[in-house]
């Protein structure tokens, strides 16, 4: 018996949250969702609680969860040899029917892998036995091919009913595949291969009668959709502590680089009544004090305005804080601004993305820089204190007018706002599937060189900070996101080299990543200067 009060923030182990489902397994489908980072991490995501919540809707179905351990529990199971466990009964991960992953950030790939190694299941799929490791996520799934037995290619709920017919219909592993294999969004991987020897994507089918070409699936109708009314209440502070109600789905915008808008498209709206029903719902079931109204761009929700004066009355009786997390300058200061004054505010964030306008105009980011100064003078008069401020470099077509412009943008933002500034600057990363998906990603030396370029343009002060991603994770985000499986080497040899937890800055390790690309026989540049005619992914369509 693991005594969970010897480690770190034991509270990431217990499982025992508010409107927790804890069934017993007997007789049921066993499902895990398991997220590859930590519980805080995890359990801020959206799609988990969605998908947890759905499948617990069924009498016939124990669904669990499983999160990447803190150093310290992770370190303890490899010694003492106890395996990897879910959180409502503590289940060894190899006693479920269906490890389900959501792969939503390439730099967990390392963590999916050695979660598994955790849990007792074998890296190998062919040494699973009954066990169906199962995949979601926007991320290319190539690169990780190699260990998922399948991918779920879309939005789960779309899906999802499908896939409990066919685990009751089905016992034996590969009848399962195979029937998953002619739904549509179901992507089982050793059913396909690939020839581009001749430039052209050739598949063949070891599998008659799986689907091809592959498409994501999505919900047509968020209103009838399953959504979450029992919100799962953490006995710890999460990264995103507050109940989401998805008002939006997709986003009416086309900015070129943005992999999430192509992903998640056609954009689709939930109905007033149903928001608030479930604004309602969620504060009874939970007593959640904070509730933030989600969606890639809140603003763009047709009756926005309608909507807040629907639910205000609710929230103020009740002393709940509502939020929205996105928004357009434009809406600050025009028709939203009314609106604003009654919520919950803190700060303004804005993805500008570039200092100057030509350059955002190529980006498709149509923002101009005097409606950037309103909205900031009217945020501070919202009692705002702080505005982030997102930027990117590393485009093909940028100048380095364009680069030093973003330090004057940011003092002169300071200056006229009284506001203290964060900016956050990262690398462009052509990600699959974005309109922008051909272009490829610049070399290390000259994202370095563009890197000083703009700190050169910032002054130093103290009422704004800026940040930047290290270039080198950012390099090795894009590779994984742009490579086929044979990537899966590299991934491979870096989780077995020791490297965890990718997506912390200080636990990034560029030498592992180097030598792992080495032993592989693969060099970056190749992978990042790759333009097409077919990509890894391109097998795989738009939407149904």
């Amino acid at each position: 018996m693991i005594n969970l009060l010897d480690f770190q923030k034991p509270q990431r182990y217990i499982g025992n949250e508010g409107n927790v489902s804890r069934k017993s397994p007997q007789g049921k489908i066993r499902i895990c969702l398991s997220f590859p980072d930590l519980y805080e991490v995890g359990m801020s995501n959206l799609g988990l609680r969605v998908i947890y919540g759905f499948l617990n809707e069924h009498e016939d179905v124990a669904c669990e969860r499983v999160f990447m351990p803190g150093e310290d529990m992770a370190n303890f199971l490899k010694k003492s040899g106890e395996p990897l466990f879910s959180l409502e009964t503590k289940s060894p991960m190899q006693s479920f029917e269906v490890l389900g992953y959501h792969l939503g950030y390439e730099l967990n790939a390392i963590n999916f892998l050695h979660m598994l190694n955790l849990g007792k299941v074998s890296l190998c799929k062919e040494k699973r036995g009954n066990l169906i490791v199962l995949a979601g996520g926007i991320m290319n799934p190539e690169p990780l091919a190699e260990f998922v037995d399948v991918f779920y290619l879309g939005e789960f709920e779309a899906g999802a009913g499908f896939f409990l017919e066919i685990l009751r219909r089905h016992k034996a592993k590969n009848e399962r595949l195979k029937a998953l294999s002619q739904v549509p969004g179901f992507y089982v991987p050793e059913f396909y291969s690939f020839d581009r020897s001749r430039g052209a994507l050739n598949i063949v089918k070891s599998f008659s009668q799986a689907q091809y070409p592959l498409k994501r699936s999505h919900v047509r109708n968020l209103d009838s959709a399953y959504y979450p009314s029992r919100w799962l209440t953490p006995l710890t502070s999460i990264v995103h502590d507050r109940a989401q109600v998805e008002i939006a789905r997709g986003c009416p915008n086309s900015c070129n680089f943005c992999q999430a808008q192509a992903v998640y498209s056609p954009y689709r709206e939930r109905s007033m009544r149903r928001v608030k029903e479930l604004v309602t719902e969620i504060y009874k079931n939970s007593g959640y004090e904070n509730i933030s109204l989600l969606s890639l761009s809140a603003s763009d929700y047709s009756s926005i305005e309608n909507l807040i004066d629907e639910i205000y009355d609710f929230c103020k009786i009740n002393r709940i804080g509502l939020s929205l997390p996105s928004l357009r300058i434009d809406d600050i200061t025009g028709r939203l601004c009314k609106q604003l004054s009654l919520l919950k505010k803190t700060s303004l964030t804005v993805a500008l993305e570039a200092a100057r306008s030509p350059l955002r105009c190529l980006l498709n980011k149509n923002i101009a820089i005097d409606k950037l100064f309103n909205a900031a003078l009217t945020a501070r008069k919202l009692g705002m204190r702080h505005i982030k401020i997102y930027f990117m470099f590393g485009f093909e077509q940028e100048k380095e007018a364009d680069l030093r412009a973003i330090g004057g943008l940011i003092d002169k933002l300071r200056s006229v706002s009284k506001l203290n500034v964060y900016a956050s600057i990262n690398a462009f990363i052509p990600k699959p599937f974005s309109a922008w998906e051909k272009f490829s990603m610049q070399k290390k030396e000259i994202l370095e060189d563009k890197k000083r370029l703009i700190l050169e343009s910032v002054p130093h002060r103290k009422d704004f900070k800026i940040s930047f991603a290290p270039i080198e994770k950012s390099l090795i985000e894009a590779a994984i996101s742009r490579s086929g499986r044979s990537f899966s080497k590299v991934i491979y040899n870096a989780y077995v080299k020791g490297t965890r937890l990718n997506g912390y800055s200080e636990r990034f390790s560029w030498d592992i990543w180097q030598e792992s690309l080495d032993y592989a026989g693969l060099k970056l540049e190749d992978i990042l200067n790759y333009k097409g005619p077919e990509f890894p992914w391109s097998f795989i369509k738009k939407n149904l």
